[in-house]
């Protein structure tokens, strides 16, 4: 039976990874009150559930995929209508063609902090990210609501559009496991990093960390992901030797975060690191740079994980020494992340979405 009201959805380009992962686990909540068309530009992933209409816009401009987003939206016969759309460049076009042309319901979410803004890998994408940030400090004045993941993320882009910014944090994890830590000082250490291999995640700094620790031999380190940085990887562990194993696309985690004796995150910027959450869920103490955001609010600034400087290996090394001969603290800190995460389960997260959607409609 038709709803009442319905909800697009769209997440230019889908993959595996943090963005798609919250849109799964919300997807049951929403399909349940709500009318639903997931929106893409590409066919990769698509959102195979039940009452869930998938639409691929034939282009690789997000841009241009909004002149036919504008007339699907137009046409839909549905008494009430809600936008919901993810990451700074498709929000930008959101605003300008759902919002003001339209004047349809708008929810905006974003998935990384604003430091995404300020890393580029040429002219053109440093340019481009100048044009976003300035669009984001006036346009986003428009939106119904404004949303991040991360309490970090919601003070910092409140301070920048000045407005109300709520926080909707990523439905990470639905119980929490407690295993026993197989891991004792003077024995190998199973190191875990589940994240895409880009140059915002900074695999290189973990390999120098592992390539200068003085039990660098004394490692075996798990990386599950993909991207175009792959080569780049493989050749600072070949010729560096570090024991690596590498795992493409793999979506059964549940079997690494059983195997590791501990999880670091090295990422420039994130919005709220999934893994990160999901990993002390499964009871694995957790080293973090100190990226915004996430990091600093998950850990408590270090009383329930280890922080270190972003880009820091030699720091980092150091840690890892110190895990190596003393473990201990180690696990005492994960054990207060385990007990005080319950803000970021996935039902914490539907009731806070509920709260958000209940505005709108």
């Amino acid at each position: 039976m038709k709803k009442k009201t319905k909800i697009f959805l769209f997440n230019p380009y889908p993959a595996v990874g943090g963005v798609d992962t919250t849109i799964k686990r919300f997807l049951p909540f929403l399909k349940k009150k709500f009318d639903i068309e997931y929106i893409s530009l590409t066919k990769k992933n698509c959102i195979l559930e039940k009452n869930v209409k998938n639409t691929t816009i034939n282009t690789t401009s997000t841009f241009r995929s909004f002149f036919k987003i504008y007339k699907i939206y137009k046409n839909d016969k549905h008494p009430k209508k809600i936008f919901f759309s993810f990451q700074y460049f498709a929000n930008v076009w959101s605003i300008i063609f759902i919002k003001l042309l339209l004047r349809g319901k708008l929810l905006i979410y974003e998935v990384n902090h604003l430091d995404e803004l300020i890393y580029y890998n040429s002219i053109k994408d440093f340019i481009k990210k100048k044009i976003i940030k300035l669009a984001v400090k006036f346009l986003y004045k428009y939106p119904d609501i404004v949303s991040t993941n991360s309490r970090e993320s919601t003070n910092d882009l409140k301070k920048f559009v000045k407005r109300d910014v709520y926080t909707i944090p990523n439905p990470c994890f639905s119980r929490k496991i407690t295993k026993k830590n197989k891991y004792k000082s003077l024995k190998n250490i199973n190191i875990l990093n589940i994240s895409r291999f880009e140059h915002q995640k900074d695999h290189l700094t973990l390999l120098k960390a592992i390539n200068h620790s003085a039990i660098k031999n004394k490692i075996n380190l798990f990386l599950v992901g993909y991207g175009k940085n792959y080569n780049k990887i493989k050749s600072y562990v070949d010729k560096n030797r570090i024991k690596v194993k590498i795992f493409l696309k793999n979506t059964n985690l549940k079997k690494f975060y059983l195997n590791a004796d501990l999880y670091i995150c090295t990422s420039l910027y994130e919005g709220l690191p999934t893994t990160v959450i999901e990993a002390a869920s499964y009871s694995i103490p957790i080293i973090s740079s100190n990226f915004k955001s996430g990091a600093k609010e998950i850990l408590k600034n270090g009383k329930q994980g280890t922080i270190f400087k972003k880009g820091d290996y030699k720091k980092l090394a150091k840690i890892l020494d110190n895990f190596y001969y003393n473990p201990q603290p180690f696990f005492k800190k994960e054990y207060l992340c385990r007990k005080n995460i319950s803000f970021y389960s996935v039902k914490n997260s539907k009731l806070e979405l509920k709260k958000i959607i209940n505005k709108l409609n």
